[in-house]
């Protein structure tokens, strides 16, 4: 009889040693899951601010004629601006993409502006963080970017009535995009406004 006790018992015991095991394999794998999915919702929280925070606005867009006469647009003069509270935003890095009813063309940053790069000049820097001289084209708050686009070599439509696409694509960060039409004229204009559009 004591034999059989002795017997029950060591198999209970081993009973609660294998619970107890499984109850501690289960919270170590738990554990491991909570900190991957910490860790992860963390990343994306990270990503998720630097998507807001890296938005760029446009302020106006420019197109400028090589005379009073000529038929298109040749150029573009894009100025753009961080959003407010946005962080730095690396312009070295952006794409910009011009495009019309038959063309699409991405262009980068480049020393001039032709059929596949734009070219970028300071206006308002109060930090110096763009030095386009020492190779930096960093914006942050307050200032005021001109992005300048060869249109005649990048081959977008230009004439007046011509439905276009700008899209602006940094590095981190929202693209954005701006559909615009031309004047219905540009009159004997030179330089000629096409976004905000004039009253």
């Amino acid at each position: 009889v004591n034999n059989n006790r002795a017997q029950v018992g060591i198999g209970t015991l081993i009973i609660f040693i294998a619970m107890v095991l499984v109850a501690a394999v289960a919270a170590a794998v738990l554990l491991q899951t909570s900190g991957v999915l910490q860790q992860k919702a963390q990343e994306t929280g990270m990503e998720s601010i630097t998507e807001v925070s890296s938005n760029l606005l446009i302020d106006t867009i420019i197109g400028i004629r090589d005379n009073s006469t000529a038929t298109n647009l040749s150029t573009f003069n894009v100025t753009v601006r961080p959003s407010p509270g946005a962080g730095r935003i690396d312009l070295n890095q952006l794409v910009f993409t011009a495009e019309d009813k038959d063309t699409s063309v991405a262009l980068s940053r480049g020393g001039t502006s032709n059929g596949t790069h734009f070219t970028l000049t300071e206006i308002r820097d109060d930090d110096d963080s763009f030095n386009a001289d020492s190779g930096i084209y960093v914006i942050n708050s307050g200032d005021l970017i001109k992005i300048t686009i060869d249109a005649t070599n990048v081959g977008i439509a230009a004439a007046p009535r011509s439905d276009l696409t700008f899209t602006m694509t940094p590095e981190a960060g929202t693209p954005v995009r701006i559909d615009l039409t031309t004047p219905n004229s540009y009159g004997i204009k030179t330089v000629v406004r096409v976004y905000p559009m004039e009253a």
